[in-house]
């Protein structure tokens, strides 16, 4: 339980729910006319992952005290009495004192002692003990088939943004026993249309979704994100509150290129999809053009014959898997056509072509970026050739060449479905190549701060806080040297580290 709840504190480390419509679309994309983009009814959603809760444990809930009785002299004011159908009379006072044993409790808020009882003439069983500061916002409400069991829920404040609600049922002797301890805003609701009325519940301002149910005549409880950052690559947040839950399920936002993302500066992109509860699984449903979630996620990227491939990136020691292909071969440059370099002319493609340096990533589950080259044929000299991919990586379009760029590329990075940075290997002065519109045009980083800037060659590119750093190096051996400069608007200007 302590992995699951690590596991959802690195979901707390993202910011908001869902980003605005619209933010960070491909080039194509963005231009849709309003009456071109589909309507909510109209898109097709499937199962991008399914995780059974079979083996899930039943559900223990705490126990504040082992119901006693007491007399009525015990009980100083009342701070609530409700009367349920049936005639059954609850109620929670404060002891005559208000005070709880000093010795048994330093926090000087949890010094007031209250008792939830039945009260019962001259008697008071008592079942659950409280103990804060707060004198209000205790309320007794009952309810019926809610997992399956009839009783009556207690709502008592225990924190500045925590309200509880424990639901209690009576035992064979009448004693009322917890059958379940809910929190903040409690959607009681047939979520799995199984007939019996589930209860959903939030925590931490909505980013822990608790749901209880039925399996097998047991009651359990689940974190749902908890689930879901054990089974998934990338968190999911819930969008909007619980009352959302609908037909589809709850509203959920996915992060769209996995944990390495989460902090990292620039537009975010979210696929948004619901959360489902089945009578046997709990289930994420995304756009059904999103599916394979995992064809992007945490998978490398090669050509083999021209065409696109991935497999899965393991622990380091492990065996690799085999390459998967994932659609045909990637089509030849354009300017190939004109050009009888070692017979390229002919290529219609990058089958039997072998590639000098090649990078491929995905940034989301739809957009890749690929910058490969070959030798032109004239010293060391390169041409590199960038292409997107917005189908998962099935087939990729050329969106440009690298003109200025005459040697093979040293270090790349690919952020999001807009920006890029590609490094260049050393030759006249210290050419990296930035993109702001996903590829159609490029710009060389103005470097110029630093000292003698001919000498210096890109090793690494990578996000760092709120901006884009790299990682420079010149000499070799011992006289080795090495510089960082960041950009924090995308490429536009840089400053030292």
């Amino acid at each position: 339980m302590k992995r699951i709840f690590a596991a959802v504190c690195c979901v707390l480390l993202l910011t908001g729910c869902a980003a605005p419509a619209g933010e960070d679309l491909p080039p194509e994309a963005a231009g849709l006319a309003e009456d071109t983009v589909p309507a909510e009814d109209a898109v097709e959603y499937a199962a991008a992952l399914t995780v059974p809760l079979a083996d899930l444990e039943p559900y223990e809930p705490w126990v504040s005290m082992e119901p006693d009785t007491a007399g009525v002299e015990t009980m100083g004011e009342l701070l609530c009495d409700e009367t349920l159908p049936g005639g059954t009379r609850v109620v929670c006072y404060w002891r005559p004192d208000h005070m709880a044993d000093p010795n048994r409790l330093t926090d000087q808020d949890a010094q007031y002692e209250k008792h939830w009882a039945i009260h019962q003439g001259d008697k008071l069983l008592r079942f659950a003990a409280e103990y804060s500061g707060y004198d209000s916002g205790y309320e007794v409400t009952p309810f019926s088939n809610v997992l399956g069991r009839n009783g009556f829920c207690v709502t008592a404040p225990r924190g500045a943004a925590y309200i509880a609600h424990d639901y209690y049922v009576f035992d064979e002797t009448g004693v009322p026993r917890l059958l379940m301890d809910c929190s903040n805003d409690v959607l009681e609701k047939d979520v799995d249309d199984d007939g019996v009325t589930e209860l959903v519940w939030n925590y931490h301002g909505g980013q822990f979704v608790n749901c209880a149910f039925v399996r097998d005549g047991a009651v359990c409880q689940a974190e749902l994100m908890s689930l879901l950052a054990e089974h998934l690559l990338f968190p999911a947040l819930p969008f909007g509150d619980l009352e959302n839950w609908g037909e589809k399920g709850l509203p959920v936002s996915v992060l769209a290129g996995g944990w390495a993302v989460v902090n990292e500066p620039g537009p975010k992109r979210y696929i948004e999809g619901y959360l489902r509860l089945t009578e046997d699984a709990l289930e994420l449903d995304v756009p059904a053009e999103q599916i394979p979630l995992e064809a992007w996620a945490g998978k490398r990227y090669t050509l083999i014959e021209g065409a696109p491939a991935c497999r899965d990136i393991v622990p380091e020691g492990e065996p690799e898997g085999p390459w998967t292909v994932l659609g045909p071969a990637v089509p030849a440059p354009r300017e190939w056509a004109e050009q009888d370099l070692a017979g390229r002319n002919q290529a219609e493609t990058w089958a039997g072509v072998e590639p000098s340096y090649l990078a491929m990533e995905m940034v989301s589950a739809r957009e890749g970026w690929m910058v490969v080259s070959v030798n032109h044929g004239v010293g060391a000299g390169a041409d590199n050739y960038v292409y997107r991919t917005r189908d998962g990586g099935v087939t990729w379009r050329e969106a440009a060449k690298l003109a200025e760029a005459g040697r093979y590329p040293c270090a790349a990075a690919f952020f999001d479905g807009l920006h890029a940075v590609v490094g260049i290997e050393r030759f006249e002065d210290t050419p990296v190549f930035v993109t702001r519109d996903g590829g159609e045009s490029w710009e060389r980083a103005d470097l110029s701060l630093l000292d003698d800037p001919d000498s210096w060659q890109a090793y690494n590119i990578f996000r760092s806080g709120d901006g884009i750093s790299i990682e420079l190096c010149r000499g070799a051996g011992d006289e080795t040297e090495y510089r960082q400069v960041v950009s924090r608007d995308w490429g536009e200007t840089w400053t030292h580290e």
